[in-house]
């Protein structure tokens, strides 16, 4: 005949007749009976066949040892039935149990992605492009000032890129000039005739180099064919010495002239192209110094490029503002035709694909920072009672405020479809470990009988014994046990309430 849980041994039931109404609250209860609790960080393996090798040492303060001592009795359920009705097996193990904190907190921009917009120039407000609320792409237009400063500015650029153009041209021209004047060099260094050099570089320019040295260069060709004239007359006696000494002297005074000539030119030629060089460079550098004057200013590439006082006329002056990213406007401080200034903030762009939760520690669960830093939270919200959100914890503040006696704590979470509304109040879930480790086993595998409470113990092959145990703290996945069990015994886990219908079964058999 068996007994209830926790009886003496030996005493039996003084009755039969209530066994059938403990079997209906049994079963009712065991259906209700449900305990809330935050979410848990701690895991356990899950098992889908149950385990057939499963059989530790039983503990030395088990109320039942067998089945001839068993307040209980033994349970007995075929190994090929546990499949079907659901029961597993897990080992009674040491472990650390989370400790479950609940904060109230606030959503907040993520600061990190917002934008405060004021214009760079000083202005009037020509066009306004978006309003309170509506959503924007990065690069979007927002509003148009008009800028006295900006078309200033532009017309510099305007001016500078001109002048550029012109310089390029003219060094361009220098050095085809040069290019043509120094094959004319070579060309008279190599002795060529007046004839032949004059068919060459006929339609060539070359600005007046070519009539300098073409002048020196006849005057030395003279002088030379009177010397050689000369020669033969002087040697005979026609002629006088003193007329050939003096065409000599003629000679070398040309040749002298025609040379200084050549090196002039050559020297003409290099300066000339450094000096073109040199004002495309300077060029250069008033086209690039009032460009950068239009990007700091937060002109757009675009409009920087595009300059064209004859096409745009008073338009040139306009200066356009754009979303530094996708996001949504939260702030509108601008009208059309308002004057406006550096110092004059006219949007607040924020991307709301992820908020900021913030919370306060308190100073007794300041230790518990080191341990959620990094890791996720669970934020919940009135608003929407059947959904959990998830944010990442990235900064523990280390200043505590003197007056609440706080630290900021602040995590950011996704939030694509903008159900977190900045602004909202939240309730902030998370665990720690204790840091102690104690046996434990997952809340499904404790089971109810006459006020006590039990667990079904695996024996051997088809075999379940129940067994007292008393309990200790519990988290929503592990339970502590302080009596009854010990490390490695295998507990029902799943299917435990089938086991006790078999024992209040034959309880009911016996009666």
């Amino acid at each position: 005949m068996n007994q209830a849980v926790g009886a003496p041994h030996g005493a039996k039931a003084a009755s039969r007749p209530w066994m059938p109404y403990v079997v209906v609250s049994l079963l009712a209860a065991a259906g209700a009976a449900t305990t809330p609790y935050v979410i848990s960080l701690s895991t356990r393996a899950e098992t889908k066949s149950p385990p057939q090798n499963l059989d530790p040492p039983r503990a030395a303060n088990d109320i039942s040892r067998g089945a001839d001592s068993s307040p209980l009795g033994v349970v007995e359920m075929p190994t090929s039935q546990w499949e079907s009705c659901g029961i597993r097996l897990e080992r009674a193990s040491l472990q650390t149990l989370a400790t479950s904190i609940r904060l109230t907190g606030k959503v907040s921009l993520n600061e990190d992605k917002v934008a405060h917009i004021y214009p760079l120039v000083e202005g009037t407000v020509d066009e306004v492009l978006v309003g309170l609320g509506q959503v924007v792409k990065a690069n979007d237009l927002l509003v148009v000032v008009h800028s006295r400063e900006v078309g200033k500015a532009k017309l510099e650029l305007y001016q500078a890129r001109q002048q550029h153009e012109m310089a390029v041209v003219k060094q361009n021209l220098q050095e085809g000039v040069a290019n043509n004047a120094r094959e004319l060099l070579n060309a008279l260094r190599n002795g060529e005739s007046i004839d032949a050099i004059e068919g060459r570089f006929r339609n060539r320019s070359m600005g007046d180099y070519r009539e300098r040295l073409l002048l020196a260069y006849a005057g030395f060709l003279k002088s030379e064919a009177d010397v050689e004239r000369l020669e033969g007359p002087a040697q005979s006696g026609a002629i006088s010495a003193k007329q050939l000494y003096a065409a000599q002297s003629s000679k070398s005074s040309d040749q002298a002239t025609f040379q200084a000539r050549i090196e002039q030119i050559d020297y003409e030629l290099q300066t000339s192209l450094l000096s073109s060089s040199q004002a495309v460079k300077e060029a250069a550098t008033r086209v690039a110094v009032a460009t950068t004057n239009l990007r700091i200013l937060g002109c757009d590439e675009e409009d920087i490029a595009s300059i064209d006082p004859e096409q745009q006329g008073e338009t040139v002056s306009h200066y356009s503002i754009r979303a530094p990213f996708d996001g949504t406007v939260v702030a509108k401080d601008v009208t059309l035709k308002e004057q406006v200034r550096p110092d004059t903030q006219i949007f607040s762009i924020a991307d709301l694909s992820t908020v900021w939760v913030t919370a306060d520690i308190y100073e007794q669960h300041v230790p518990l920072l080191a341990a959620i830093a990094g890791k996720p939270v669970r934020v919940c919200n009135e608003a929407w009672p059947d959904q959990d959100f998830v944010a990442t914890v990235f900064y523990t503040g280390e200043i505590m405020d003197e007056s609440t006696r706080t630290i900021s704590m602040r995590a950011i979470a996704k939030n694509d479809e903008h159900l977190l509304k900045p602004g909202m109040f939240v309730t902030i879930e998370f665990e720690a470990d204790s840091g102690d480790k104690k046996l434990g086993i997952p809340p499904s595998a404790i089971q109810q009988h006459g006020g006590k409470d039990f667990v079904f113990v695996h024996v051997s092959g088809d075999k379940f014994e129940p067994r007292e145990v008393v309990l200790g703290d519990r988290s929503r996945s592990v339970v502590q046990i302080k009596a009854g069990l010990n490390e490695g015994n295998a507990v029902v886990v799943e299917g435990g309430f089938i086991l006790k219908s078999k024992m209040l079964e034959s309880q009911m058999g016996e009666g």
